[in-house]
Protein backbone atom coordinates (compact mmCIF):
# COMPACT_ATOMS: atom_id res chain seq x y z
CA UNK A 1 0.00 0.00 0.00
CA UNK A 2 1.05 3.44 -1.17
CA UNK A 3 2.10 6.05 1.65
CA UNK A 4 -0.59 8.42 0.42
CA UNK A 5 -3.03 5.38 0.60
CA UNK A 6 -1.92 4.11 3.40
CA UNK A 7 -2.46 7.55 4.93
CA UNK A 8 -5.73 8.44 3.30
CA UNK A 9 -6.78 4.97 4.68
CA UNK A 10 -5.71 6.12 8.41
CA UNK A 11 -7.24 9.41 8.19
CA UNK A 12 -7.05 11.77 11.26
CA UNK A 13 -4.72 8.32 12.94
CA UNK A 14 -2.06 9.79 10.44
CA UNK A 15 -1.27 12.71 12.84
CA UNK A 16 -0.88 10.90 15.69
CA UNK A 17 1.33 8.44 14.38
CA UNK A 18 5.64 8.96 14.55
CA UNK A 19 7.62 8.60 12.03
CA UNK A 20 8.71 5.36 13.42
CA UNK A 21 4.93 3.83 13.79
CA UNK A 22 4.14 5.26 10.02
CA UNK A 23 7.28 2.89 9.04
CA UNK A 24 5.68 -0.02 11.33
CA UNK A 25 2.25 0.63 9.72
CA UNK A 26 3.74 0.76 6.23
CA UNK A 27 5.15 -2.69 7.05
CA UNK A 28 2.44 -4.08 8.67
CA UNK A 29 0.30 -3.01 5.80
CA UNK A 30 2.36 -4.95 3.74
CA UNK A 31 2.66 -8.21 5.51
CA UNK A 32 -1.43 -7.66 5.67
CA UNK A 33 -1.61 -7.42 1.96
CA UNK A 34 0.18 -11.08 1.95
CA UNK A 35 -1.96 -12.43 4.04
CA UNK A 36 -5.26 -11.11 2.73
CA UNK A 37 -4.39 -10.96 -1.17
CA UNK A 38 -7.79 -11.46 -2.53
CA UNK A 39 -9.90 -8.53 -3.31
CA UNK A 40 -12.72 -10.12 -1.07
CA UNK A 41 -10.71 -9.68 1.81
CA UNK A 42 -11.22 -6.17 2.05
CA UNK A 43 -12.87 -6.46 5.34
CA UNK A 44 -9.99 -8.58 6.83
CA UNK A 45 -7.64 -6.02 5.71
CA UNK A 46 -9.07 -3.41 7.16
CA UNK A 47 -9.88 -5.12 10.84
CA UNK A 48 -5.63 -6.28 10.91
CA UNK A 49 -5.21 -2.02 9.76
CA UNK A 50 -7.60 -0.99 12.29
CA UNK A 51 -5.76 -3.45 14.97
CA UNK A 52 -2.24 -2.33 14.12
CA UNK A 53 -3.24 1.11 14.10
CA UNK A 54 -4.92 0.46 17.69
CA UNK A 55 -2.15 -1.08 18.59
CA UNK A 56 0.45 1.76 17.77
CA UNK A 57 -1.75 4.41 19.29
CA UNK A 58 -1.55 2.12 22.22
CA UNK A 59 -6.25 2.38 22.42
CA UNK A 60 -6.07 -1.63 22.92
CA UNK A 61 -4.35 -4.04 24.93
CA UNK A 62 -4.12 -8.10 24.13
CA UNK A 63 -6.49 -8.03 26.90
CA UNK A 64 -9.24 -5.83 25.38
CA UNK A 65 -8.48 -7.71 22.11
CA UNK A 66 -9.06 -11.30 23.83
CA UNK A 67 -12.25 -10.00 25.67
CA UNK A 68 -14.00 -8.69 22.27
CA UNK A 69 -12.69 -12.24 20.53
CA UNK A 70 -14.71 -13.82 23.18
CA UNK A 71 -17.59 -12.16 23.06
CA UNK A 72 -17.68 -12.18 19.46
CA UNK A 73 -17.51 -16.06 19.60
CA UNK A 74 -20.46 -16.34 21.97
CA UNK A 75 -22.48 -13.94 19.74
CA UNK A 76 -21.61 -15.97 17.22
CA UNK A 77 -22.54 -19.48 19.16
CA UNK A 78 -26.14 -17.61 19.80
CA UNK A 79 -27.14 -16.63 16.71
CA UNK A 80 -25.75 -20.13 15.00
CA UNK A 81 -28.41 -21.96 18.22
CA UNK A 82 -31.39 -19.28 17.41
CA UNK A 83 -30.58 -20.57 13.89
CA UNK A 84 -30.70 -24.10 14.10
CA UNK A 85 -33.71 -24.07 16.59
CA UNK A 86 -35.56 -21.76 13.76
CA UNK A 87 -35.45 -24.14 11.45
CA UNK A 88 -36.86 -26.97 13.79
CA UNK A 89 -39.91 -24.69 14.27
CA UNK A 90 -40.21 -23.77 10.85
CA UNK A 91 -40.17 -27.61 9.92
CA UNK A 92 -42.33 -28.77 12.76
CA UNK A 93 -44.38 -26.60 13.76
CA UNK A 94 -44.71 -24.80 10.70
CA UNK A 95 -44.27 -27.58 8.21
CA UNK A 96 -41.32 -26.13 6.09
CA UNK A 97 -39.51 -29.46 4.39
CA UNK A 98 -36.51 -29.99 6.11
CA UNK A 99 -34.06 -28.79 3.11
CA UNK A 100 -36.31 -25.57 2.81
CA UNK A 101 -36.08 -25.02 7.19
CA UNK A 102 -32.28 -25.10 7.00
CA UNK A 103 -31.66 -23.28 3.59
CA UNK A 104 -34.16 -20.28 5.35
CA UNK A 105 -31.62 -20.17 8.32
CA UNK A 106 -28.68 -20.79 6.70
CA UNK A 107 -27.65 -24.00 8.27
CA UNK A 108 -26.90 -27.24 6.28
CA UNK A 109 -29.55 -29.88 6.13
CA UNK A 110 -27.38 -32.34 7.83
CA UNK A 111 -27.16 -30.16 11.15
CA UNK A 112 -31.21 -29.57 11.07
CA UNK A 113 -31.53 -33.55 10.45
CA UNK A 114 -29.04 -33.75 13.90
CA UNK A 115 -31.17 -31.01 15.68
CA UNK A 116 -34.22 -33.56 14.77
CA UNK A 117 -32.78 -36.24 16.41
CA UNK A 118 -32.62 -38.05 12.53
CA UNK A 119 -28.78 -38.47 12.20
Amino acid sequence: MATDDLMAWAGPAWAELTDEQRDQLADAAADITQRYPDPDDQDDRDAALSATVQYLLGETTADDTARALLAARQAARAAYVAAVQHAVMLHRVGGSQKKTAALACGIDRMTLLKALGER
